[in-house]
């Protein structure tokens, strides 16, 4: 129960931590003035501001879509100030002479959140909007993706006591690694038993779980979220660390037997 205790205090912190430079890192990646021209898009769709809308449409998108369609897949979305609007994701593609961003955008209008992002393609000065989505949520995406243990399962009790039992071992087995009398490959040793390979990624807010062979990670264990998304805990096998509590028998063995002779 205390290394659980530990274990959270630890995975507090650390969520503390990110919430901090969380949205440092969204300004950072934030392209401007692509985001302006993107909640501008939004703006003018939820409005119905249609006729503002379509000549910032691309060519493609322009012909897909009527104004009557647009209005019916906005049909719902508010259209009164929000309380807040902030950027929740944002990334940038470059692929030859274009490039593509994805803003999305969140904004609070008291207790219900409407969702909005928009794909602009940019080819040389001309950037054009060619994608829009929009959902209405009972949450932000903050609280949706929170790390609480609030109405989680026994899977996600497993995953957590895991993540934090791992590199617990791993660590323990490492001082028993470099406490024990041999000197042959020790340092290697002393390494290994802080790897863990075969990795099972497990999505914190969905529950969903995914398993990479092919994998290494250094204590075992991991924590990561992209900003507002949700937490992913990644889990291996101490392989190193169990390779050497097998060993360890025979490598002292060996070494007081070469200590004999010499």
């Amino acid at each position: 129960m205390r290394l659980l205790r530990s274990g959270l205090a630890v995975i507090a912190i650390t969520v503390s931590i990110s919430g901090c430079t969380r949205d440092a890192m969204i300004e950072k990646f934030t392209p401007h003035p692509e985001a302006e021209q993107a909640k501008k898009a939004i703006d003018d769709w939820r409005m119905g501001r249609l006729a503002d809308l379509r000549p910032q449409l691309s060519q493609e998108l322009a012909a897909q879509v009527t104004d009557e369609q647009l209005a019916v897949m906005a049909v719902g979305f508010p259209r009164g100030e929000p309380r807040s609007v902030r950027v929740i994701g944002a990334t940038t593609h470059f692929q030859s002479d274009t490039r593509r961003y994805d803003v999305t955008y969140e904004y609070d209008f008291d207790g219900r959140w409407f969702v909005a992002s928009a794909v602009i393609l940019k080819v040389g000065d001309i950037a054009r909007i060619a994608g829009l989505h929009g959902q209405m949520r009972s949450q932000s995406m903050e609280q949706v993706n929170a790390f609480t243990l609030a109405h989680k399962g026994g899977l996600h009790w497993l995953m957590l006591c895991l993540a934090i039992a791992a590199p617990v071992f791993c660590l323990a087995v490492f001082v028993i690694c470099i406490r024990t009398p041999f000197r042959r490959r020790k340092v290697w040793w002393a390494l290994f038993t802080l790897v863990g390979v075969c990795t099972v990624h497990f999505n914190w807010t969905t529950g969903q779980a995914d398993f990479t062979p092919l994998s290494f990670q250094l204590l075992a264990a991991s924590t990561a979220a992209v900003p507002f998304g949700p937490w992913i805990l990644g889990v291996s096998v101490p392989f190193g660390a169990i390779m050497f509590l097998i060993r360890r028998k025979a490598l002292v063995a060996r070494a007081r037997a070469e200590s004999t002779a010499a």
